[in-house]
């Protein structure tokens, strides 16, 4: 998340916890158990060939019958089963987890709006494609999913908690922008000086704990979209203020 117009990565996360707000029974189903889905249809599917190769020609006087029943069932059930399970029940759980963790129409349109609010420049003071470029772009676009996040959170106190951040956030891109600028500045003047090593780490940190805080946020959001109320993420809240830069605080 480098570039500030490119698309806001879709919430992931755990699959288990996006059962709340994407996907039906059958995609649960495939994404809880999908291995035991096709395990047991493979052994049904292998018993019924193996007593039918067991049974062929019929001869119930056969007294190899019952041998020949229960080895068919046997081998039956291991070829089905093993290629089910390999070749269906593995693909099937792994694309249902993957279709759970991708972004619903209403959390794709809420950060599409987002997306498109976010300056498509390059401020003052910063040269295109530079590192300190890059640094505050991510920094924008996290602070943006933040904004998108917090728009499909339901009216309540745990939206005006997420809103109060949200201004804190943008006081702190804000911070970011002067670092980066003065980063920029530095690095001219004495490239790879310890003055720039400084900034760059300062600035680094900003953006890994601007990512992590949207992360947090995302998550924040589920709980309260699977009806948690505000009581249940009052600590989550309060560890997400704690989370968000504080590149104020350090100048």
């Amino acid at each position: 998340m480098m570039a500030p117009r490119g698309p806001v990565p879709p919430p992931g996360g755990d699959w288990r916890r996006r059962m709340a707000v994407r996907g039906g029974k059958v995609s649960h189903t495939l994404a809880s158990h999908g291995l035991l889905v096709f395990l047991l249809a493979g052994v049904v599917l292998g018993l019924v060939v193996g007593v039918s190769i067991g049974l062929a020609p019929p001869d119930p006087g056969d007294p190899e019958l019952g041998v020949r029943l229960i080895a068919g069932a046997i081998v039956g059930m291991i070829f089905c089963a093993v290629p089910s399970v390999l070749f269906l029940g593995l693909p099937a759980q792994t694309l249902a987890r993957s279709y759970l963790r991708s972004a619903s129409p209403e959390e794709r349109e809420a950060m599409s709006r987002a997306a498109a609010r976010a300056p498509d420049y390059v401020p003052d003071g910063l040269r295109h494609g530079s590192r300190w470029a890059r640094a505050y772009s991510g920094s924008v676009g996290s602070v943006t999913a933040f904004h998108g996040i917090v728009r499909t959170v339901p009216d309540g106190p745990a939206r005006e908690w997420l809103q109060e951040i949200g201004k804190r956030l943008d006081t702190e891109l804000a911070e970011a922008l002067r670092l980066a600028r003065l980063g920029e500045t530095v690095e001219a003047g004495a490239p790879g000086g310890d003055a720039a090593r400084d900034v760059g780490a300062r600035l680094e940190v900003a953006r890994t704990a601007f990512h992590d805080t949207t992360e947090h946020a995302a998550s924040i959001a589920l709980d309260l979209r699977a009806d948690s109320g505000f009581d249940d993420v009052r600590a989550q809240l309060d560890q997400l203020a704690a989370q968000a830069p504080h590149l104020r605080r350090e100048t």
